[in-house]
């Protein structure tokens, strides 16, 4: 019978065996990481006039983003318009009856009054402004170079 001692097999399994776990969290910190820094590309640049002009910050304040262990998304999160304005729009709106404040009639300055409106149908041919899709382009290297350094890292520990 041969028995043979390495020194430090120990602590070889345990790093072999902790390997991809490893690799994995270092994976979620770095996606973390990274769907952070693509939420604030979005809401600074695509949201700050590149793609579209932020007019009351609601859209911005709707962009989001979750890590967990099944995956990360980018997301904007109770803003109906927000899907149309990435996608585009071509068809029928139903507006419902709304109240609408006037201050000019004819061209002249009046005391503000409040009018109201039935509901309406219109057309709307809205193109699309890509604002979370063309971010997410323009990390995509980034994004790439970002997860291989990542691997790396976690076959380091």
């Amino acid at each position: 019978m041969l028995d043979i001692d390495i020194e430090g097999a120990t602590e070889l399994v345990a790093r072999l065996d902790a390997m991809p776990a490893a690799i994995r969290a270092a994976l979620k910190d770095k996606i973390a990481d990274l769907a952070d820094r693509l939420v604030d590309k979005i809401k600074s640049d695509k949201l700050g006039g590149e793609v579209l002009r932020a007019r009351t910050g609601v859209l911005q304040g709707s962009i989001g983003s979750s890590v967990d262990d099944a995956g990360a998304s980018v997301f904007s999160a109770g803003v109906k318009y927000a899907f149309a304005q990435e996608y585009g729009f071509d068809g029928d709106e139903t507006v419902a009856a709304h109240g609408r404040a006037i201050r000019e009639a004819f061209g002249k300055a009046i005391a503000p009054k409040t009018i109201f409106l039935r509901a309406f149908s219109r057309h709307m041919n809205l193109p699309e402004r890509r604002f979370m899709r063309s971010a997410l382009e323009d990390m995509q290297d980034e994004i790439g170079r970002a997860l291989s350094e990542a691997v790396s890292e976690g076959l380091d520990t």
